[in-house]
């Protein structure tokens, strides 16, 4: 979502710990007596100057205050009266912060919106591995806009890290909020099949704006119906129910096993059908297609044709091979991206 009047909205910096701020003059900053917010930690603030990407448009050398707080901080913010509100967080790129919006959780649930009723108390876990946040609050009867940035602490990130190459796209996937929480971590792994079902789960709820229990409302399919006698796992069955992934016979799903190259290019096929996307296309030319599985060939091609995946070197897919957590981030963030 764009936001509007951009001239006035960089003026209108503030930070957690601020009281002064620059008002221009055809704007003014949000009452404060309309709306609430903490975060649950914080150690100080700093000023620095930024080159900001906002959506398309740069902002260079953007003087802002920011909040210092350390991973996994939880800002709760709580409007007093009907307003619009986004946090957002920000990918470095080049040297440049890229914005990218993230989702309010509500009730325990995590949910993209912009409009808040009043007295509904929203939270959002700085858990993103992202160097900058941002609360935004607008009125756009008025154009009365205030801005909250915060900084997380460099000394609180993990050094469990993707590997160098992967980094920048795991991070737009986390940021898109195509990744669980408890998955942010172990990048280099091999993802078993009961997580990658898990962030399928995410790209459906992300992509049609519902929960899965509305999802499967709406295909008129339940919970209760579950296949499989060695997990329970809601994500599973409903990625089974929803004909994305399969067990592996005799009523087992094996969570725990790893998946392969081939398999993973299916699963993101089948993802991309339940979506209503065609996905009938040219078939590929690996060097090694001889070894990859009938079932998995149109999966491939798929993938491979909208760079969903890529081959292991310049002739061969290895169709075998193993998968890890961040090449599992990787493709569902570009799945996302070629089904826009």
């Amino acid at each position: 979502m764009k936001k509007g009047n951009k001239a006035f909205v960089f003026l209108l910096t503030v930070c957690l710990m601020a009281v002064s701020f620059a008002i221009p003059a055809a704007a003014a900053e949000i009452p404060k007596e309309n709306y609430t917010f903490s975060v649950s930690k914080q150690s100080g603030e700093v000023k620095e100057k930024i080159t900001l990407d906002d959506f398309g448009d740069i902002y260079k050398d953007l003087e802002i205050t920011a909040t210092i707080v350390p991973e996994n901080t939880v800002l709760t913010f709580t409007p007093k009266v009907d307003m619009k509100a986004s946090v957002s967080g920000y990918i470095l790129k080049d040297g440049i912060m890229v914005r990218n919006e993230l989702p309010w959780t509500i009730n325990g649930k995590e949910v993209r919106t912009n409009d808040l009723k009043a007295n509904t108390t929203v939270t959002v876990n700085f858990s993103y591995g992202l160097p900058y946040y941002e609360l935004f609050i607008w009125d756009e009867a008025t154009e009365n806009t205030t801005i909250y940035y915060f900084k997380a602490e460099k000394g609180a990130v993990t050094t469990d890290q993707p590997d160098a190459w992967a980094k920048a796209e795991v991070d737009e996937a986390i940021a898109a909020g195509l990744v669980p929480t408890e998955l942010r971590t172990n990048y280099k792994q091999k993802i078993t099949r009961a997580d990658f079902s898990k962030i399928i789960i995410k790209l459906l709820e992300v992509k049609t704006g519902q929960t899965i229990d509305e999802i499967l409302l709406e295909n008129e399919v339940s919970l209760a119906d579950n296949p499989f006698t060695d997990t329970a796992i809601k994500e599973v069955i409903a990625a089974n129910l929803m004909g994305i992934v399969n067990g592996k016979g005799n009523g087992k799903f094996d969570p725990n096993g790893s998946i392969t190259r081939q398999e993973a290019a299916i699963m993101l096929t089948n993802t991309a059908e339940v979506l209503g996307y065609e996905t009938e296309v040219d078939a590929s030319a690996f060097a090694d297609s001889s070894s990859i599985a009938s079932w998995a060939k149109p999966g491939v091609d798929f993938v491979f044709m909208f760079g969903i995946m890529k081959g292991t070197d310049s002739k061969n897919f290895s169709p075998k091979g193993t998968y890890t957590r961040q090449q599992a981030y990787i493709t569902i963030g570009r799945l996302d991206k070629a089904l826009e």
